[in-house]
């Protein structure tokens, strides 16, 4: 199953959904679980004037029948009610798929969580969960996340490197193995062989047991952030280029691949997939939301190799 988990109150998430729904096939439906409040179910649908009948458990749209679960818990955010309803129901062989939600949602056992992926880290007890994208062109790999920019630095060792293999092997489970991954510098111009940062000096030790262990996929860099697309990345092969920071590049990977994309998180008992986008509060209620990176992300499901467990032939 596919289990779509509420975002934020007051967000595009739930739109965005339920244009991605009624474009789906029926056989497609058939492996979709809603974890939403009904209330905002029916409101979403009413704003959009879409026709349907929600009875207790089940959505009917014109495209065929959706099995809904209202969240079980209260005493937290709309989106963490609706997480923790779902996280005990899925399997090695599910999908979480998430709404965009936003920081304040994820106050949780006395803790301000920074986001889905510091969420995970802590209700798992598992540090090595890694954040990366999948675009048209390329994959990108976050190797720090939601952290101030000054505590990167600090966050670039050895032990964090280890986000590169679990996006191998998340990778070649799910979808497909990489050619090749390309290392971005952390400093301007890679440092420039210690002259502006001694960081990238290091990063040949990191990568060293990489090499040996998938000796089949080429490691290149670490390149220069704002040449990297000139020098080491053609386009022509399965790249996943590495970023040391949030920031650094994802901003151009959302610029070229727009809303055809999607993020994925690897290192989880399962797989969890999200929207690129966030919660665009300021276009609610005005049916201004774009389904497609949720579309694209239920494609690269529903097209993959993993995607057999589903009913892969009504995609």
């Amino acid at each position: 199953m596919i289990y779509f988990t509420q975002g934020k109150h007051g967000s595009i998430g739930i739109e965005a959904l339920i244009k991605a729904i009624l474009v789906l096939s029926p056989t497609c439906l058939e492996n979709i679980c809603l974890v939403i409040h009904n209330d905002d179910l029916a409101r979403e649908l009413e704003m959009l004037c879409i026709p349907y009948k929600l009875t207790s458990g089940r959505l009917e749209l014109h495209n065929g029948n959706i099995p809904i679960l209202s969240p079980r818990f209260f005493e937290h955010s709309e989106t963490l009610n609706s997480l923790l309803t779902a996280l005990p129901l899925i399997q090695e062989n599910d999908i979480l798929f998430t709404l965009p939600s936003s920081k304040d949602q994820f106050y949780f056992q006395n803790t301000h969580h920074r986001g889905y992926t510091d969420f995970f880290r802590d209700y798992f007890h598992i540090s090595d969960i890694s954040m990366t994208f999948k675009g048209p062109n390329f994959d990108l790999l976050l190797l720090t996340d939601h952290i101030p920019l000054s505590e990167v630095v600090n966050q670039i060792n050895a032990d964090i490197f280890h986000k590169i293999e679990i996006s191998l092997l998340g990778s070649r489970k799910y979808f497909t193995s990489y050619d090749e991954v390309v290392i971005l510098g952390l400093n301007p111009h890679a440092g420039e062989g210690g002259r502006i940062g001694t960081e990238e000096m290091s990063f040949e030790a990191f990568l060293r047991p990489l090499r040996d262990k998938f000796s089949t996929i080429s490691f290149k860099g670490p390149f220069a952030a704002d040449s990297v697309f000139l020098s080491g990345l053609k386009y022509k092969k399965k790249t996943l280029l590495v970023s040391p920071y949030h920031d650094q590049i994802l901003p151009l990977f959302k610029a070229l691949a727009m809303f055809h994309s999607a993020q994925i998180t690897f290192g989880l008992p399962f797989l969890r997939m999200s929207v690129v986008h966030g919660t665009g509060e300021d276009i609610y209620g005005k049916n201004s939301a774009d389904p497609s990176s949720l579309l694209y992300g239920l494609d690269t499901i529903f097209t993959s190799k993993y995607g057999l467990h589903l009913n892969r032939a009504g995609a």
